[in-house]
């Protein structure tokens, strides 16, 4: 059954970051499970490995999201990912309907360009139970130039001006669908449908990591979500984030 999240919203012209809103508003009081953070620009927005997310002010959609999966087993921690993945990939899937991957562990790719990220920070509380939960999302969608050639929107490719509510309101609905199968316990189902939709997932490609350059394939995201890549010679890896590189 899908979740339906209360949708309180707070929103600001600018911040820091809606994470470091949302988490805030934690330290201060509980908040209604799926209340929601929005910015028009974020100062210190922030992004997977220590990197920073940049973005012109009132072209993207960056918003934080909070939940409370205390029924969630700690081991499957990473299913939080791969739904949040999920339902920006189901999303966008009908805007772009060629070229939509993820690339492991939750970047959204447009072909070799990245249209958008997730940062999630989790609270730990009482006997190692997940506590509570801030999904960040960061997804270009009007803006035109970037810095970084890597860069991509919505915008560029449609040649269109998208509703950023609209998307916003497509996206938290789409996660509530998710997060309601996950508590049902499909989680085989939601890692299957993952695998099957991470860029490069087809064929062999380089990687640098932790041990150097190699080649290799990927077969796997394990439970712990390390992406699991296996050589030509048979022998398989297994990498955190901080350990491997797409290159």
């Amino acid at each position: 059954m899908p979740t339906v999240f209360d949708r309180a919203s707070f929103y600001y012209d600018s911040c820091s970051s809606t994470n470091d809103i949302a988490q805030a508003y934690l330290l201060k009081r509980r908040v209604a499970e799926g209340t929601v953070f929005i910015a028009d620009y974020q100062y210190r927005g922030k992004g997977q490995r220590g990197k920073t997310w940049t973005s012109q002010h009132a072209q993207n959609l960056l918003f934080s999201l909070i939940l409370y999966p205390g029924w969630l087993a700690i081991e499957h921690f990473f299913s939080l990912n791969i739904i949040t993945s999920l339902a920006i990939y189901d999303v966008l899937l009908h805007k772009l309907p060629e070229g939509i991957s993820i690339k492991w562990p939750n970047d959204i790719y447009y072909l070799d360009q990245k249209l958008g990220g997730v940062l999630i920070e989790t609270s730990i509380g009482h006997m190692e139970k997940i506590k509570t939960v801030i999904i960040g999302i960061g997804l270009n969608v009007n803006q035109l130039h970037f810095e970084w050639p890597k860069a991509t929107s919505l915008a560029l490719h449609k040649g269109a001006v998208f509703d950023r509510s609209l998307l916003l309101t497509q996206i938290i609905d789409t996660l509530g669908r998710y997060y309601g199968q996950l508590q049902s316990g499909m989680v085989d189902l939601i890692w299957t449908s993952y695998l099957h939709k991470l860029y490069r997932r087809i064929g062999f490609h380089f990687f640098k990591t932790i041990n150097g350059y190699m080649e290799g394939r990927i077969v796997e995201v394990n439970r712990w979500g390390q992406l699991v890549i296996e050589k030509r010679n048979g022998s398989k890896y297994s990498y955190d984030v901080k350990e491997i590189v797409f290159i």
